[in-house]
């Protein structure tokens, strides 16, 4: 199905550029005989559906070359980072091919031994594909096949493989394209790694189903993303809250123009009041919310009001609710965990998601905290997690976070237990601040917020905060090592 998509766009607009990436651009006629040529190298390898292909190669025209190879003969594409660092799950799924450079691929031939062959990548050559006497011959659609496994976190915090078939891949880009209103006229700006489910549909899969132009950076750069947004005036730009942050933190001496935008979209993590409207006042434009998860793929929301911090509205493709703890939909303002409606969700969607992992009954839990407003508008306020015992009482982090995060001159904030299971069990806080915030002010802003016993005791300032390598906050971290937080806290309050 995905290959029938850039093989229909290759015929309706042969010279349109689809891919431009750092060293050279491809147009849609030769990324569609370069697939076809990578393909017919898997059927030489007598890969069978569903076989899978490591795919270790940075961002870029070759990236591509692969994906829609391996979904031209039914392989499962597993995208992970060319760092060369493979998670326990990879070699438990006995690989059959591994495509990235040497360095990459001799850390891949001494993790999984089920590698039938390799295929080398390089920066300065692209793919390095063997001559091939025969073409790629189709041997039928390709629809129920798992084309995609991507590694996430989801609700757990441990990495597990979630797997797409390529029916749900592009159902889930034409969703995106409907929602967006993606054009071929568009022109969209990819500069993040492509190891999550985000970012193949994003930057991979949308941008072919539109027919439009995607222009990629293998790493973020604020001032040569600026610099690509201006030249290549791009018009969509789908990225992380972070990203947004570092083109809004660009010097104003620092001269950009940013007029051909016409979306901003974040997603992968809550977006800040902070950043939302340190961009709005930099450039004049409005950032919206996406909110999914691979683990719930494809459940998903956008938001489309203006209210700035909603990720979406209960109404929409997949209606939403706020459950208690004991299963209840709750109000307006109530904070509970966020959930996906399954009895209400169109037949369009319910077959890809009746499976899901996460659904339990009527409902596929999120493992997101969140509330919605009297409008419908729905705001995610943390994880779910476990309470804080504090003397007879129970804390919900997510909303002390919620709080601290509300300050102006506040980033981020994580919070955890100090002293867990111990009868002195207390509320401890890690800060990323704007300005010259000081744990006086902060922890008095909490007190005139929240109730005595949910105020943190403890407060340290940091520059940033531990992520995995799917950008999420390392929450563990703190959870873990509360106990051995608790002198630089002290020292920092006593400063």
């Amino acid at each position: 199905m995905l290959y029938h998509v850039l093989w229909r766009q290759a015929e309706s607009r042969p010279e349109n550029i689809a891919v431009a990436g750092e060293r050279r651009s491809v147009s849609y006629a030769q990324l569609f005989r370069e697939v076809r040529s990578c393909a017919a190298f898997l059927q030489q390898l007598n890969f069978k559906p569903q076989d899978p292909i490591i795919l270790g190669v940075p961002p870029s025209p070759e990236f591509h070359v692969v994906f829609y190879a391996g979904c031209a003969v039914g392989a499962t594409v597993i995208p992970v980072l060319s760092s060369g660092k493979i998670s326990p799950q990879l070699p438990r799924v006995k690989p059959r091919l591994a495509v990235g450079d040497r360095s990459f691929l001799n850390t891949v031939e001494k993790e999984c031994r089920s590698l039938y062959g390799t295929l080398v990548w390089d920066r300065k050559n692209g793919l390095h594909l063997p001559d091939s006497e025969r073409g790629f011959k189709r041997r039928g659609l390709v629809r129920e096949e798992r084309v995609i496994a991507v590694s996430s976190s989801g609700s757990t915090g441990t990495p597990a493989l979630y797997y797409w078939t390529a029916g749900a891949a592009l159902e889930r880009a034409k969703l995106r394209q409907e929602l967006l209103t993606i054009s071929t006229e568009d022109v969209l700006l990819s500069s993040r790694p492509y190891n999550s489910g985000s970012s193949i549909t994003n930057h991979v899969i949308l941008p072919v189903v539109a027919g439009c132009k995607i222009v990629i950076q293998e790493k973020f750069q604020r001032l040569a993303a600026a610099e690509a947004i201006e030249k290549e005036r791009i018009t969509v730009l789908y990225a992380v809250p972070f990203i947004f942050e570092m083109l809004a933190s660009i010097p104003v001496s620092f001269r950009v123009d940013f007029s051909s935008l016409r979306l901003c979209i974040s997603g992968g993590a809550p977006l800040s009041r902070y950043v939302y409207d340190r961009f709005l006042q930099r450039f004049g434009l409005r950032i919206r919310q996406r909110y999914g998860g691979t683990h719930i793929h494809p459940a998903s929301s956008y938001n489309l009001s203006d209210v700035p911090e909603a990720v979406g509205q209960l109404a929409g493709p997949f209606p939403m609710a706020v459950l208690s703890d004991d299963g209840e939909e709750l109000g307006a303002g109530k904070i509970g965990e966020i959930v996906f409606d399954f009895s209400k969700i169109t037949r369009r969607w319910k077959k890809h998601l009746k499976d899901s992992p996460s659904r339990r009954g009527k409902y596929i839990y999120t493992g997101d905290l969140g509330k919605a407003d009297d409008e419908g508008n729905v705001y995610i306020v943390g994880r779910k997690s476990k309470f804080i015992k504090v003397a007879a009482n129970r804390v919900e982090p997510a909303e002390v976070e919620n709080i601290i995060r509300s300050h102006p001159q506040v980033r981020e904030a994580v919070v955890f237990p100090l002293r867990l299971g111990k009868s002195d069990e207390a509320v401890g806080a890690v800060v990323v601040r704007s300005g010259r915030l000081k744990p006086g002010e902060l922890l008095k802003y909490c007190a005139t917020h929240l109730d005595g016993y949910k105020c943190p005791r403890q407060i340290l300032f940091r520059k940033s905060l531990p992520r995995n390598l799917h950008g999420k906050v390392a929450r563990f971290l703190f959870e873990q090592r509360g106990d051995a937080l608790k002198s630089l806290e002290t020292r920092e309050l006593a400063e």
